[in-house]
């Protein structure tokens, strides 16, 4: 009753004047299609911009390094800075004479500078440091420069992470830290941070007054302990950091994050071991460009000082062809030439410079191995700690449209190779049984004439082999073997594995065929006199198949690994490169 009051109450003039009131704002407005865009790209776009132009704004100086701030750079376009995640780095473009580079360096501000549009960088000068030194001698308040958006998994996340993270830092290693402490004083973060941060002396600890600041005004959510390696002093640790000295600071239940040079890494990860910490709850900053050790020496002992040429086409579709050295990754190699490759993280972790190797032959440390499992099985490598072993063609950010447009050629000319090799192989195979048994056994000669057991064993066996083709995918099994061991045409490693299969599958199915119907063909002629005091068909069979076996076999392989590409470049198919022999045995 009440409602029905309150809606008599209401004038009909306030509804009358809805249509004329937004004919109004109608005719008022442009005749142009409205435009939105979607909330969740515009986010996209401000955490994940393609380039950030930014000018240096401020330079402080500490023991041998110096903290850069960066502020966006209007008159380019940039506006604001991406917002990130406290443990995230940057990544700068820099030309150095004729050379362009990326180097990535961890964020050491705060993520809420961001907002001021600010970010902070620590950069230490290092002995044959090409880009520190670079930057430590040369930039200047007022300089531009182009950064990448940040990017990173060294970030604290509370369904990953225990509540408290023992920080594990050396030397410059301590910018992410920074960033981290500094978010939990400004309450951006909210976990404990124990930070054991290694140095050589007292004075070369950088960030030490900041650190004490931090510590004091995060209520108790921050411990800073300073472990000197170079000098005993009073309120220091002295030694190095140890799992001893980590379950000295550490509570009931905890994470170790660590971020410092690739030697603490090694060291620090055995030390983590003793602990029995969960999988989980360790985890390692970024890499950084690796470098080859002791435990690379298979790989240094035979490429030591060996450089190969790398044929390197990018989107532009022009081919390029520079040097590269066996003991240097190969993005380095692209800088050096001057190509602008793709790079950010440069070790391995990001994915972002990942490239096409279409032939040749690569090492990737199983350190800094991050590839998915696709992209080992189709060819794809992370140039940024990635080492060739040959001569190599590789794409950056581009397909050769011959691949697609060849594919079922390819797969034709495929399948002819396989149909030679066999006949080939066969062949021989049948010739070879053939000696071998007038040899171990001349009476075999009596039952037929020699050249009518040479053709007969010759038909049969490629009849056999001919038949196994079809049946059993031989010539896809070699590709498969050849693609585990990340093995690519024309190498010779792809030659000889790619010939496994097919050899050894004809050798034991032929040479089993064989023997049999020589043994049979042999008691079928023979006296019954002679047929008396022969052994039983079985083992006749068997004997006679050791006697073929090891010979064939070896016979098979060696012409296989021979022919092969022999046949290859007959029939054209040696242009075809992996991604087109992957197409044709339908992997792809």
């Amino acid at each position: 009753m009440a409602d029905k009051e309150y809606l008599e109450g209401i004038s009909a003039d306030r509804f009358d004047g809805i249509i004329p009131r937004r004919q109004e704002v109608i005719n008022k407005a442009p005749d142009t299609e409205a435009k939105y865009d979607y909330n969740a790209n515009v986010l996209a776009r401000n955490l994940h911009p393609k380039v950030q132009h930014v000018k240096v704004s401020d330079i402080k100086e500490f023991n041998g390094a110096k903290v850069y701030t960066l502020e966006p750079d209007a008159s380019k376009g940039t506006s604001k800075l991406a917002y990130f995640r406290a443990g995230h780095y940057i990544s700068l473009k820099l030309k150095i004479g004729d050379s362009v580079l990326t180097r990535p360096y961890s964020l050491c501000s705060s993520p809420k500078m961001a907002l001021e549009g600010k970010y902070q960088i620590v950069v230490k000068s290092m002995k044959d440091g090409f880009a520190s030194e670079y930057i430590n001698s040369n930039f200047k308040v007022g300089n531009a420069l182009d950064i990448s958006e940040p990017a990173g998994f060294f970030e604290y996340e509370p369904a990953r992470d225990a509540s408290t993270v023992i920080g594990l830092a050396g030397g410059s290693g301590i910018a992410p830290f920074i960033s981290l402490a500094s978010a939990i004083a400004d309450g951006t973060e909210d976990f404990n941070l124990i930070l054991l941060y290694g140095s050589r002396t007292e004075e070369e600890i950088l960030f030490k007054d900041e650190l004490d600041e931090l510590e004091k005004s995060a209520g108790g959510k921050i411990k800073v302990v300073h472990v000197l390696s170079d000098e005993q002093k009073p309120g220091y640790e002295n030694g190095f950091i140890t799992a001893e000295l980590i379950s000295k600071y550490a509570p009931e239940a905890y994470s170790i994050f660590v971020c410092g040079s690739q030697g603490m890494y090694d060291y620090v990860e055995n030390e983590a071991q003793k602990l029995g910490l969960r999988r989980k709850f360790v985890r390692f900053d970024a890499y950084g460009q690796y470098r080859l050790t002791k435990r690379d020496e298979e790989f240094t002992n035979e490429f030591k000082d060996k450089t190969f040429e790398l044929t390197v086409v990018m989107n532009d579709g022009i081919e390029r062809k520079i040097p590269a050295r066996a003991d240097e990754p190969i993005l380095v190699a692209f800088e050096r030439a001057g190509i602008e490759a793709p790079s950010k993280c440069r070790s391995g972790e990001c994915g972002f410079c990942r490239s096409k190797l279409v032939s040749g032959e690569c090492y990737t440390p199983g350190k800094v191995e991050r590839r998915r499992q696709y992209d080992k099985v189709t060819g794809y490598i992370h140039p940024c700690c990635t080492f060739p072993k040959s001569d190599c063609r590789i794409l950056i950010n581009y397909e050769e449209p011959k691949v697609e447009r060849k594919v079922k050629d390819m797969k034709k000319k495929e399948r002819m190779m396989g149909l030679i090799m066999t006949i080939i192989i066969s062949a021989a195979m049948g010739a070879l049984a053939s000696f071998i048994v007038l040899k171990t056994t001349p009476q075999a000669a009596a039952g037929q004439p020699v050249p009518m057991m040479y053709i007969t064993n010759i038909v049969l066996s490629i009849i056999i082999g001919i038949i196994i083709s079809f049946i059993i995918p031989l010539g896809k099994m070699g590709k498969s073997l050849a693609a585990k061991a990340n093995a690519n045409p024309p190498s010779m490693k792809f030659t000889l594995l790619n010939s496994l299969p097919l050899s050894i599958g004809n050798t034991l199915i032929i040479g089993l065929i064989l023997s049999g119907f020589g043994v049979f063909m042999g008691r079928h002629s023979a006296p019954p006199e002679a047929l008396a005091n022969m052994p039983p068909f079985p083992v006749m069979w068997l004997s006679g198949y050791a006697k073929l076996l090891l010979p064939t076999l070896i016979v098979s392989y060696v012409l296989s690994v021979i022919l092969s590409p022999v046949v290859s470049q007959a029939i054209g198919l040696s242009d075809a490169g992996a991604e087109v022999g992957r197409a044709s045995s339908g992997k792809d």
